[in-house]
């Protein structure tokens, strides 16, 4: 199974001092993603009963990345519009911090959700793929649509953690990369330095791209 990211913007409803915060992890229904995807409503149901992949809970990233939790999500629920998702973040925790001061400051507006498809079917030109059940593993503040995930060590993180180029080229695209930056990117790499990140020459080039897009608009 492939671990997917999808992201959308939420509205912040009542960022308050303790570190709470609720929003929209996923909406049902409208235009596919850049998958070819679409939510179907009660997709998240089973996950939500079970707790999470293996019901081992729901993690709250950092910005998807494994190695930074920053807080829980103590209410999960469905409604017709989508995933809504009631959070703490824990303060006293540097990244949960600085994303609280973002959160309320307005500059981190979206949340995106990582998990497997389990069930689906296809539009009568397989051209759109209707996801019907998905097992849920996190559900990650993040920037939308500002270039911040697209950094050193955040990329490093999204390439250790990327199955194939494929998920990598995505991953790559959520950060604010462009296709062709993307694309790039990827064509430095062979499969050993898809592992081996602190050596690829893909990193000088990726500096040069972030000083770039830093230096311009979005």
């Amino acid at each position: 199974m492939e671990l997917k990211h999808l992201s959308v913007p939420f509205e912040i409803k009542g960022v308050a001092e303790d570190g709470t915060f609720s929003g929209y992890g996923s909406t049902f229904g409208g235009t596919p993603d850049s998958y070819g995807d679409v939510m179907v409503e009660g997709c998240f149901s089973d996950t939500i009963l079970a707790g999470g992949r293996n019901g081992n809970g729901i993690a709250m990233l950092y910005q998807h990345n494994p190695e930074e939790p920053i807080g829980t999500w103590e209410q999960i629920s469905v409604n017709k519009k989508g995933l809504k998702v009631e959070g703490r973040l824990v303060r006293g925790v540097q990244r949960a911090d600085e994303t609280h001061l973002l959160l309320k400051a307005g500059a981190m507006k979206g949340l995106s959700i990582g998990y497997n498809t389990l069930e689906y079917s296809w539009n009568k030109g397989k051209t759109i793929k209707y996801l019907e059940k998905v097992d849920l593993w996190e559900i990650s503040p993040v920037t939308f649509p500002a270039n911040t995930r697209a950094t050193i060590t955040g990329v490093k993180s999204l390439i250790e953690n990327a199955q194939n180029e494929r998920e990598l080229e995505q991953g790559l695209r959520e950060s604010g990369l462009s296709a062709a930056a993307a694309k790039y990117i990827i064509s430095l790499m062979d499969t050993k330095s898809l592992r081996d990140v602190n050596s690829s020459p893909w990193v000088e080039a990726l500096k040069k791209i972030q000083n770039n897009n830093n230096g311009g608009s979005k």
